[in-house]
This record gives C-alpha cells, structure tokens and sequence, in this order.
C-alpha cells in the first residue's frame, strides 16, 4: 500500500486524523491548517505551498464539510485561502485520489469534468451513521445549556426520522421527554409508534408546534417556514442540525423573536477526537479499496 498522504484544511478533526494515520505508518504532507499545532511524529511536515502537497501525496484528503461558501475549500484553522478550482485544476490529470466530505454536486461534476478521481466520505454509511452519535450529543448540550426548563417531561419535535433522527429520539427516551417525531414516510412514523414515540404525519406539524419546548430539524430542506414559526412560542428552541441553507426560516424567525441554533459541524466542535477516529475507520477501509 502507497503511504504518501496529504492532508488538507479542515478542522481539528483533521489534524488529529492526521495524527492518525502518521501513528499508522503513513507519510502525512499538511498544508492549510494551524502550523502551530506541536505534532510529535517524524511523519508529519507541512507543504510549503499547495502544488509542493499535490507533487508528493498519492490521495489527497480534504476537509469536512469540503466547502462552507462554494468557493474555498473549509479551513478555518487557517490564513491561507485554497480556491476550489484552482485546486481541481491542479489534480487534473493526476493519479492523485481526492478523498473529502460533504462535496457538493457542482464540485463534484467539474471533478468528473477535469478527470479528477474523487470520493466523498459522506456517501459511506458507516461514517454518516456514526458520526450522528457526537451530532446528538452535541445537540443535547446546546438544549441543556439554553433551555430554562429540564428535557424530562418537555415536549420536544424530532423533524425528520433519518440516521440523526432515529439516534436522537431514542437519546431523549431515556430523559422521559415526551417525544414526537414528524416524517414523511409512513413507514418511519410507524416504527415511532411501535418505539413509544408519538408520530406525526411532516404536513400536519403546524397542529403540534404550539405545545412544543423543543424543536429539532433534521432535514435539509425548508419544512419550519413562515407558516409554521407563526404557531411557535416565544419561549421554544428551535435547532437546526441540517446542513446549509438549513430547514428553518432563519429570518422570519429572528423577526418573530423566536432563538434558532444553526447548529453545524457538531462532531468536530464537541467531540473531534471520537469523530476522527470515525474518519479514520472508515478511510483506511476506503484506502484498501483504493490501493487495493
């Protein structure tokens, strides 16, 4: 198996990844992330520019998610700014394998496009799963941390019955929250009910909203418009864990005084070490299939 890899941008979850995989055995190249963070390995330097990463690594792993605005790749430990383009045009034609997260559609055709070979993290279920574990936990602290009432015997709406969905309601079972969780599927809200949650059809949740402590969205599209923030109290939390633009209508809700919490990238803010041993797991399974 090659062991050259470059490691690029990303949050604390990919310096320790990169950590990682030196404690491997595996030559790690760095380059847009913190030169001051102390790394004990011989393994580990830091790429003098972006064309010096790209010349000695053999699979190129970018951040999570890959870009905040479309533009930069996300590296927000940071001053250098790795323009997406200028990036892929530099991996075209290469043998060098793009290993990131969360990459849109658009960046993922000009790849198919230049002929940049890539693979996107998220699309292994084993990770998406795992890393709902510490996306729940990070959720429950922001609801303990600014809700004035207890989660036990609290009314909370879980939108979405997803990988996030399905680990956050049965978390809440054990604090004795009354539970309701909305979907699409007739088949999710029936597993709710077989699992002692109340189920609610997603288009009937303006009936519900107004006796609800606790709102959480877990799908990304938008489902908390206008329509139903006009049912929410002014004393109920609302946190979106869907990814950007998010379900929620974020500035209808400030008018309304209603608190949202866009809550993104929780496994890397609250957990980045049990997130990177997530990552790791699953890259090094995908190097095998990579390198075979």
């Amino acid at each position: 198996m090659e062991k050259h890899i470059g490691v690029i941008g990303g949050d604390q979850r990919n310096l320790i990844l990169a950590k990682s995989l030196a404690d491997k055995g595996f030559d790690v190249l760095l380059c847009a992330t913190d030169k001051s963070k102390a790394f004990n390995s011989p393994n580990i330097n830091f790429a003098k520019s972006l064309d010096e990463i790209i010349e000695k690594s053999k699979v190129l792993i970018g951040p999570i998610p890959f870009t905040r605005d479309g533009k930069y790749i996300f590296a927000p430990l940071s001053q250098q700014s790795v323009e997406i383009q200028s990036l892929i045009e530099r991996l075209s034609g290469k043998e060098i394998v793009l290993v990131a997260s969360v990459i849109p559609e658009d960046i993922k055709s000009l790849c198919r496009e230049k002929n940049v070979k890539f693979f996107d993290l998220y699309e292994k279920e084993e990770l998406a799963i795992l890393n709902a574990i510490p996306t729940v936990e990070g959720c429950l602290m922001i609801a303990i941390e600014k809700m004035p009432i207890t989660l036990h015997s609290s009314n909370i709406l879980i939108l979405g019955y997803g990988r996030i969905g399905k680990v956050l309601a049965k978390v809440l079972k054990g604090f004795e929250a009354n539970i309701y969780v909305a979907s699409r599927k007739s088949s999710d809200l029936t597993w709710c009910k077989a699992l002692g949650f109340l189920p609610v059809r997603l288009c009937d949740i303006a009936e519900y909203i107004n006796k609800m402590d606790l709102i959480v969205n877990t799908i990304p599209a938008m489902v908390v418009t206008k329509e139903v923030i006009d049912r929410i109290r002014d004393d109920t939390l609302v946190i979106d864990l869907a990814s950007k633009p998010g379900g929620v209508d974020f500035e209808y809700a400030r008018k309304k005084g209603i608190e949202v919490v866009h809550a993104l990238s929780l496994p890397g803010k609250v957990a980045p070490v049990t997130a990177a041993k997530y990552i790791s797991e699953v890259l090094l399974s995908l190097l095998e299939e990579i390198w075979g």
